[in-house]
C-alpha cells in the first residue's frame, strides 16, 4: 500500500478518535452550583444548577445525617427536561411529619439522569445545620463540642469541663462503657425565647432537666440554655442530659429501653447535685405519699408531681447503687440493654421477685412501714411482672351489719375503723337511756303536780339540766 494511502488513514482514524472523544466529553453531566439556603427554623432548600449535552429528565437529592445510620431519597416538587436547568429540593426540618434538630450533620449528594438514559452522582458535599445570622463559635474536646456564639467562650469551656467530668463519672466510673458515637454536639443559645424555635414543634416528647433548660433530642445533640434551672450549678442542665446520652449507651439495645424511672432518675444522679428534686421526695417520705412504683414506668402526668416525679426517681437510682455498689448497677443497666425486662433485671441482679419487693425494700430503707403507707388507687402492673396486691380503699360498713376487723397480719388485732364504729354505737345506747330517764323524769313530775294541784299545792316546776355548758343530749 503506497505510503500516502497510508498517512490518509492514519490521519482519519486520529480524527475520528479525536471527535467521538469530544463527543462523549459533550454528553457527560456538569454540576455548576449546589447550595444549601437555610431557612431555620422551618426548613432547608437545596438548590441545584446543572448542565449536559442531551436533556436532564430526572434529578433526585440522597442524603443522610451523622450518627442516624439511615438516608433519604427526595425529589423536586416539579421538574421540566432540559439541557440546562435549576432545581430544587425543600425539606422539612420542623413539622408535625419531620423532625431535625440543629447540630445535625448533613452529608449529600445529587443523581441526575438523562434522555440517554445514563445517571450521573455528584461526589458528597457537607452542610452542618446551626440558626444563620450569629456568629456561631465552638470549644472542644476529645468527645464534645460546644457551639455559642456572642461573647460566652469562657461559659462554653464551664460546660465543657462539666461534660468531661459526668463522662469520666457516669460513664467510665459507673457504667464502664466508651461513647460510640462522638462528637456529642451541645449547641448553647443565649435565653430560652431564642431556643424555642429550635424545639420540637410536633408536639413530641423530648425529655428535659428543666422543659426550657436543656433538651437531649438525638443520642449526640443537646440544647441548653446557660441559666440555673432548679440547681445552684447551671451546668447541672448539660449534666442531666449527658446522663441521658450514657443512659441510652448502657442501658439500650434495639428492642431494649429504660423505664422513665431508671433513666430519670439516672440523669438526676449524673447532676452535681439533686437539686429542688430532693425536697420533694424528702417531704414525700415525711409524709408516707410517695409514687406506688407501679405507676413510676412512665412520666408523670401531673404537673404537682413532676419535681417528686424526679426526686422519687434520683432516690430509686440512689438506692440501686448503694444497695449493690457501682458494679451492680451496671451489670442491672448492661442486663436490661441484653433484652431483659426490667423486672427480670431486678431478680437476675438484685434478687428482688418483683417491683413490689423493690418498692417494700426501698420504703424499708427510708422508714415507711407497710401499715403506715396511705391507701392510693391502684394501678396497673407492669407486663410480664408479678401484679402486687391492689390497695383497696376503705368501705362505709352498712347500718345494721357489722364490721369485719382486717387480721390480714395474723395478729387479731381490731382495727381503727371498728373501734370508731363500736364508740358510735356505745354513744348512741347512752343518748337513749338517757333522753328514756329525762321522759320518765318528767313524766314523774307531770304526775306529781297533777296530785299537788288537786291537792292545793304548789304549781308545776320545770326540769332542768345541771348547771354547765349547754349540750345537746346524745351524740
Amino acid at each position: 500500500m503506497p505510503r500516502v494511502v497510508l498517512t490518509l488513514l492514519a490521519a482519519t482514524l486520529v480524527t475520528f478518535l479525536t471527535l467521538s472523544t469530544t463527543s462523549e466529553a459533550r454528553a457527560e453531566t456538569v454540576v455548576e452550583s449546589s447550595t444549601v439556603e437555610n431557612g431555620y427554623p422551618a426548613n432547608l432548600t437545596f438548590k441545584l444548577t446543572a448542565r449536559a449535552d442531551t436533556e436532564i429528565t430526572d434529578v433526585s437529592l440522597s442524603y443522610s445525617i451523622a450518627g442516624r445510620g439511615t438516608g433519604a431519597l427526595d425529589k423536586p416538587k416539579t421538574l421540566t427536561p432540559a439541557r440546562n436547568l435549576s432545581t430544587e429540593v425543600v425539606i422539612q426540618v420542623n413539622s408535625a411529619n419531620s423532625y431535625f434538630p440543629v447540630g445535625s450533620d448533613f452529608s449529600y449528594r445529587w443523581q441526575i439522569t438523562t434522555a440517554d438514559g445514563n445517571t450521573y452522582t455528584s461526589p458528597d458535599q457537607k452542610f452542618f445545620y446551626l440558626p444563620p445570622g450569629r456568629d456561631w463559635k465552638s470549644v472542644a474536646n476529645d468527645f464534645m463540642v460546644v457551639y455559642y456564639h456572642g461573647d460566652r467562650e469562657s461559659l462554653a469551656n464551664q460546660y465543657l469541663r462539666a461534660g468531661a467530668e459526668t463522662y469520666e463519672r457516669i460513664g467510665r466510673q459507673l457504667y464502664g462503657i466508651e461513647l460510640k458515637q462522638v462528637p456529642v454536639k451541645v449547641i448553647m443559645f443565649a435565653d430560652e425565647a431564642e431556643s424555642n424555635p429550635a424545639r420540637p414543634g410536633s408536639g413530641g416528647r423530648f425529655d428535659a432537666a428543666v422543659t426550657t433548660c436543656g433538651t437531649k433530642v438525638t443520642n449526640d445533640i443537646v440544647l441548653v440554655i446557660p441559666v440555673a434551672c432548679g440547681s445552684a450549678d447551671r451546668t447541672d442542665t448539660l449534666r442531666h442530659e449527658f446522663g441521658h446520652i450514657l443512659n441510652e449507651t448502657a442501658g439500650e439495645g434495639s428492642l431494649a429501653k429504660l423505664p422513665s424511672w431508671l433513666d430519670e432518675g439516672a440523669a438526676v444522679y449524673a447532676q452535681s447535685t439533686p437539686g429542688d428534686y430532693r425536697p420533694a421526695v424528702d417531704q414525700a417520705i415525711q409524709a408516707r405519699r410517695i409514687i406506688p412504683f407501679s405507676e413510676m414506668g412512665i412520666p408523670a402526668t401531673n404537673p404537682n408531681q413532676v419535681q417528686l416525679y424526679y426526686g422519687q426517681s434520683w432516690a430509686m437510682v440512689s438506692f440501686l447503687i448503694e444497695e449493690g455498689g457501682p458494679e451492680t448497677f451496671a451489670k442491672f443497666m448492661s442486663t436490661i440493654k441484653g433484652g431483659r425486662r426490667v423486672d427480670q433485671a431486678l431478680s437476675d441482679v438484685y434478687g428482688f421477685a418483683n417491683m413490689t419487693a423493690f418498692e417494700d425494700s426501698f420504703k424499708a430503707s427510708v422508714g415507711i412501714s407497710q401499715q403506715a403507707q396511705p391507701a392510693t388507687p391502684a394501678a396497673q402492673a407492669t407486663p410480664g411482672s408479678q401484679a402486687s396486691p391492689a390497695p383497696q380503699a376503705t368501705a362505709t360498713p352498712t347500718p345494721g351489719v357489722p364490721a369485719t376487723a382486717d387480721d390480714s397480719s395474723g395478729d387479731g388485732e381490731v382495727s381503727n375503723e371498728t373501734l370508731l364504729i363500736g364508740g358510735i354505737g356505745v354513744l348512741f345506747a347512752l343518748g337513749a337511756v338517757l333522753a328514756f330517764l329525762v321522759s320518765t323524769m318528767m313524766r314523774n313530775n307531770r304526775k306529781a303536780a297533777a296530785r299537788n294541784a288537786a291537792a292545793g299545792g304548789p304549781s308545776e316546776q320545770q326540769w332542768s339540766p345541771p348547771d354547765g355548758p349547754d349540750r345537746p343530749i346524745g351524740p
